[in-house]
């Protein structure tokens, strides 16, 4: 690396060497270099000013009598206060074999003696300000970490806070987002007596822009003027207050329900949102017959279907987004809808909070550790 012109921030530096005179050119080599220059003349010693110190860097000695260099490197990478510390070897042995087990053991650099005052002050800047580089980048990313994880919870605060309570339904959720915050977005809405509303949105991408325009459905949800018992309208609705993105490339998918429980029926539309399935009691999973619109924030919609299903007691309907059906095995392999309609029906006789977790339970395991690549909101309700 070119290190014409490079200055390397204000750092500690510690420099080891049996050799007296060779401490004291190293010291007056990297005098007026702006760095805190540290000395030892042995191993033992270099370790001790290490743990107490902390250097940034360490031009450490290979040949020294008791504990060599090779050893001092070992024993700095395996304590976690010295590990991340800079390590140059210093050695007049220029063989291959040296310089690799120099560099397997965790060290950056190796300088050949004689060593020349030029070359160990370029190196040195290079691999200081690398560091110094690396740590804005560390410092950085954390403070974004810590933003988004804030945006997260201010997020979360956005869903509903409990389900309603109603004789005759029951309901459980799961909400996890890829990152600290995401697109995906559900609501459950208090209609009337009887009548409860069920939205689950996905807005397109990750992070704080799918986050701003999910909090923005949901600003929109609940500003909806009247009863929102006609899904076709509430779709129409939000999209309309979107038409400032209808000309770039965010979209979002939604499903609208309207579940009645005096009168046994689900009435629903989609906007390219997957269609939700329903388990009944003798175990059949199936979806509604219903053909979705376009997906919103696009452009003015059309004609939005929307069909009346029943609604019998001991039915399990599960709403979704589909980051649930297109999580992924470590080779690669979805959940799908197969496995989603396999798990539902197999845990169709427990409650909905319990049928959650049965298949978030399944979803884990599928994916054995794997990080979801995409929000995930999945949504049970249960006749009863």
């Amino acid at each position: 690396m070119d290190a014409e012109g490079l200055t390397a921030p204000p750092s500690t530096i510690l420099v080891v060497d049996d050799s007296p005179t060779n401490l004291q050119v190293l010291a007056r080599t990297l005098q007026g270099s702006g760095h805190r220059i540290l000395a030892a003349k042995d191993g033992p010693t270099a370790l001790d000013i290490a743990k107490r110190a902390k250097p940034d860097l360490i031009l450490l000695d290979v040949m020294m009598p008791g504990m060599d260099g090779f050893e001092v490197c070992r024993e700095l990478k395996s304590q976690p206060e010295t590990r991340n510390t800079l390590v140059i070897f210093l050695s007049a042995r220029g063989e291959v074999a040296d310089k690799v087990s120099g560099l397997e053991l965790g060290a950056i650099d190796y300088i050949t003696k004689p060593i020349q005052g030029e070359e160990v002050l370029a190196r040195v800047a290079v691999h200081l300000s690398r560091q110094h580089l690396e740590r804005e980048v560390r410092r950085s990313r954390d403070r974004l970490d810590k933003e988004l994880a804030g945006a997260a919870e201010m997020q979360r605060l956005l869903l509903p806070p409990q389900m309603p309570a109603h004789p005759s339904l029951a309901f459980g959720t799961y909400y996890q987002t890829s990152r600290h915050a995401g697109g995906d977005y559900y609501d459950v809405l208090p209609l009337d007596g009887d009548r409860i509303g069920i939205l689950v949105a996905d807005v397109s991408g990750h992070g704080a822009p799918a986050a701003i325009v999910m909090a923005m459905i949901r600003a929109v949800v609940h500003t909806y003027p009247g009863v929102a018992d006609d899904p076709p309208a509430v779709l129409h609705y939000i999209n309309r207050h979107f038409q400032f993105l209808w000309d770039t490339s965010m979209y979002a998918t939604a499903i609208y329900a309207v579940v009645d429980a005096r009168r046994g029926t689900i009435r629903l539309s989609s906007a390219g949102h997957p269609l939700p399935l329903k388990a009944s009691p003798t175990g059949d999973v199936e979806s509604p017959a219903l053909d979705t619109t376009m997906c919103l924030l696009w452009q003015e919609l059309e004609n939005v279907p929307c069909i009346d299903v029943p609604l019998r007691k001991g039915d399990r309907w599960a709403f979704f987004t589909d980051g649930i059906t297109d999580r992924q095995a470590a080779d690669g392999t979805m959940f799908d809808l197969d496995r989603l309609s396999a798990a539902l029906a197999k845990h169709r006789d427990q409650s909905p909070a319990a049928i959650v977790d049965a298949i978030v339970g399944e979803l884990d395991r599928f994916s054995a550790g794997e990080e979801p690549d995409d929000d995930q909101t999945l949504l049970i309700v249960a006749a009863r």
